[in-house]
């Protein structure tokens, strides 16, 4: 089992064969939190690779699975220890909200976001002056500096559209989101002109719920759906939250979730379409 460079990929690594082992062993998630004297959540998030992982935990779990393998062990413990190595988010401590950094870990460490917004353009596709003007909208009371380093963070995340192996996007965005002026007529037309050029990236893929559509699945809910590499494999569904996240990984919700999409998906107009339209609004502005 080689091991990825990336600190977040390492522990998606050890977490998918932890999962691998304890079905192995036909044991429950409840049945192993039992023997770590923790909560499921804490399995759960050891598998996923999105929670803290300690060679006494691990070897606590590897001992109730049974294995018995002095490589694998060695490999798992080797693994977890260089996990303990930052990802880059960490030299923007002062930036990254705590509650925000498993995020930016289930982010970095997915190969696609399906992203369900009615109210903003995605933070993956946003333009630094649309970025500053939200997030100024949302915290008063920070000063300037402040606000730059959490749109250079934003703008870190974007790099991953645009790597040697991108992260595929998939947004369907409310009409709402083109209309709403946020940062004023000249930042929003440069906002929707950004918005229609990444539309035509291979990776990327946008559309649009138009007003004339009405209700549709999710009405004014928002949701993204990550899912994971194989062999770790897994997919997780975050809601955004005022000052936290939510995350749904039961397999019914993911059925839900996935469900929606779908059907967001389809009642959308289609991506040559929606690009006509977010030109058409960046033309309105002129």
């Amino acid at each position: 089992m080689a091991s990825d460079t990336s600190p977040t990929m390492r522990r998606r690594q050890v977490g998918a064969e932890l999962r691998r082992l304890r079905e192995a062993a036909d044991v429950t998630i409840d049945e192993a939190a039992a023997h770590l004297g923790c909560s499921g959540s804490k399995i759960s998030r050891m598998e996923t690779g999105v929670g803290v992982q300690r060679a006494r935990d691990v070897t606590k779990l590897l001992d109730h699975y049974d294995v018995t393998s002095q490589d694998l062990r060695a490999e798992l413990l080797g693994i977890v220890r260089d996990s303990r190595q930052q990802d880059w988010w960490h030299n923007y401590t002062d930036a990254v909200p705590r509650w925000f950094e498993r995020f930016m870990a289930a982010e970095s460490g997915a190969v696609s976001v399906d992203e369900f917004e009615t109210q903003a353009v995605p933070g993956l596709l946003q333009t630094p002056g649309y970025a500053r003007a939200v997030l100024r909208a949302a915290n008063t009371s920070l000063d300037d500096d402040e606000i730059d380093r959490r749109v250079t963070v934003r703008m870190e995340r974007q790099k991953r559209l645009d790597s040697q192996d991108p992260l595929a996007l998939w947004a369907v965005l409310d009409e709402s989101v083109l209309r709403r002026h946020i940062g004023g007529a000249d930042i929003m037309r440069a906002q929707l002109e950004h918005l229609a050029d990444r539309a035509t990236w291979s990776n990327i893929t946008v559309q649009v719920l138009p007003y004339t559509l009405g209700a549709y699945a999710a009405f004014g809910h928002p949701f993204t759906i990550l899912t994971f590499p194989t062999p770790t494999g897994g997919e997780v569904v975050h809601m955004d939250q005022l000052h936290s996240g939510l995350y749904l990984e039961r397999e019914s919700d993911l059925r839900r979730y996935k469900l929606a999409m779908n059907r967001l998906r389809a009642a959308a107009l289609d991506p040559e379409r929606s690009r006509t339209m977010i030109s058409n609004a960046a033309e309105d502005l002129r």
